[in-house]
């Protein structure tokens, strides 16, 4: 449950607040434990009713609180509000929303696309070899050597158009890092996701 305190001397507000709180306010009062909802309103902490929270998108809005509402029976209401998110709020959501790099997932759309397998196929055993190593060092969180062989792959032109927009496809299916996806189209480096 949420309070708020009005503190009975100097008139300030405290919100949100709890009731565990009091001791640390009122320092030469013995409080009971737990504290009773009555004896805390004796010291102008009173419980806050919580409101329905607001539909929003969380990506696009922010919910936010405003101090609790006196309804006229002397109860508190809790105040939620929603408003537009700024485009760094936006940002920020992004970031931390960002599904994690599926490594596996990837693989496994290479492994099971034939076009793919024909590529390995027309490859020269150690580059194939080092491709495989490549992808398997990239599951573990380093992409270095996979962009570098891929760069490479790419460069001598053994990839198709339609091959290269199948491999972008699987990356961004697979949720691998924007800059990634966008060496796979030739660059011989990316950045370590």
């Amino acid at each position: 449950m949420i309070y708020r305190l009005k503190h009975p001397e100097t008139g300030a507000i405290v919100y949100p607040f709890t009731k565990a709180q009091l001791p640390a306010v009122f320092p030469s009062t013995s409080f009971p434990s737990p504290i009773p909802d009555e004896i805390a309103a004796d010291f102008g902490c009173l419980p806050v009713v919580p409101a329905e929270r607001p539909e929003h998108d969380p990506r696009s809005q922010r919910l936010e609180e405003h101090d609790p509402e006196e309804l006229p029976d002397g109860t508190l209401r809790q105040v939620l509000t929603v408003r537009p998110a700024t485009p760094d709020e936006i940002d920020a959501w992004d970031a931390a929303n960002q599904p994690a790099p599926d490594w596996m997932g990837f693989a496994l759309a290479l492994a099971t696309s034939p076009a793919i397998a024909a590529l390995y196929a027309a490859l020269p055993g150690p580059v194939a070899n080092a491709l495989s190593i490549g992808l398997s060092e990239a599951a573990k969180g380093d992409a270095r050597l996979f962009t570098s062989i891929w760069g490479h792959i790419f460069s001598e032109g053994a990839v198709s158009a339609e091959l290269l927009a199948e491999i972008i496809a699987a990356a961004t299916d697979s949720h691998l890092p924007q800059e990634l996806i966008g060496s796979l189209g030739g660059v011989n480096a990316a950045p370590n996701p």
